[in-house]
């Protein structure tokens, strides 16, 4: 079965939300509709984003599941342009 990571830029958290509810949301999003392997945080040129890699049978799924978690997230925080990637052959390719 295919490996996927959607990538998120975060911004500020809304009023109301801790720094928590970012990832929280994300994987609740996630794990609704794939399996949530690992989550990560990462910082790039001062920007943090986080990373959430799942499994599923079919790219068009997985463009689905990515645009859910920005969705989610969305409601809690500040997002900028998402990245998908799929594993093939032991390297991530883009898919959007």
């Amino acid at each position: 079965m295919p490996s996927y990571r959607a990538i998120l830029p975060i911004g500020d958290v809304h009023p109301g939300n801790g720094p928590e509810s970012v990832m929280d949301s994300a994987v609740a999003a996630v794990s609704s509709i794939a399996t949530v392997e690992h989550t990560d945080i990462q910082i790039l040129a001062g920007v943090p984003q986080i990373v959430v890699r799942f499994h599923l049978d079919d790219d068009g799924d997985a463009r689905f599941v990515a645009d859910a978690m920005k969705h989610a997230v969305s409601r809690v925080a500040t997002t900028g342009a998402q990245r998908l990637l799929l594993r093939r052959g032991g390297r991530w390719m883009t898919l959007s």
